[in-house]
């Protein structure tokens, strides 16, 4: 956990925060999946440090009878604080170490999975069309693609497109542009038309990131079929496909 973080959830949890940073916490919270587990963690540890244990350890640091010295008691006091956050810490990393092997037990979020195993495609060119614009057009649409100017590829897309509605080179690449805009319902659409049409060699590949669109629609279950028709099958995608579901499942 970073210092700032630490800071922020001490102050947030204190009531600390003005009504500014107030929003701008509870904004990263929804942004940042790390920062809601540290919160959640540091909520944790605050409600572990009132149980029995440390209540029983402060009574007795307690009941030891003062040293009369006003030195002394500074002293005393000190070293009584850090024997309470010495177990407050041990705890802490108990705690740490058990959510890291539920972690990799199958509790990834969907947002964790797609983090770590979402990648867009390379481009490659596998279709000429009888268009000789069409293909101009593409060709333009791809340069946008790989200069990550996915809105106006995706602009052009469109526009070969409404030509030639089966054009697999522009659907598929759509798809992959409105996965990097969040607009996952739309990529969807892009990905089923590629997988439908069968005889194209954007298949795999389209079952693949269909899969990623299930997780971030918030679709686990279809996620997880998704994954498991790809991990039964001979696709290139079929050994990362298992990885993902040990972490969903």
């Amino acid at each position: 956990m970073s210092e700032m973080n630490f800071d922020r959830i001490e102050d947030f949890l204190d009531g600390g925060l003005s009504d500014d940073q107030l929003k701008e916490f509870e904004k990263d919270l929804l942004d940042d999946p790390d920062l809601q587990m540290e919160l959640d963690l540091h909520q944790e540890v605050d409600e572990a440090i009132m149980e029995n244990d440390i209540m029983d350890l402060r009574s007795k640091l307690e009941a030891i009878e003062i040293p009369p010295k006003e030195e002394e008691k500074r002293k005393f006091k000190y070293l009584t604080k850090w024997n309470i956050v010495a177990a407050s810490l041990a705890l802490f990393i108990g705690l740490g170490s058990l959510m890291f092997l539920v972690n990799n037990k199958g509790t990834y979020s969907n947002e964790k999975v797609y983090s770590n195993y979402y990648k867009p495609y390379e481009i490659v060119v596998n279709t000429r069309s009888a268009d000789a614009n069409i293909d101009n057009m593409l060709v333009n649409a791809l340069k946008s693609y790989e200069a990550k100017d996915y809105r106006t590829a995706l602009h052009l897309f469109k526009q070969i497109l409404d030509k030639d509605s089966t054009n697999i080179t522009s659907n598929f690449y759509s798809g992959i542009s409105n996965l990097e805009i969040s607009e996952y319902h739309k990529a969807n659409k892009n990905f089923t038309k590629v997988i439908r049409h069968k005889n194209n060699l954007f298949i795999e590949q389209s079952e693949w990131y269909l899969g990623f669109c299930y997780l971030m629609t918030n679709e686990r279950e279809k996620a997880i079929e998704q994954f498991n028709t790809i991990a039964r099958g001979n696709s290139f995608y079929k050994a990362k496909a298992q990885e993902i579901l040990n972490k969903l499942e």
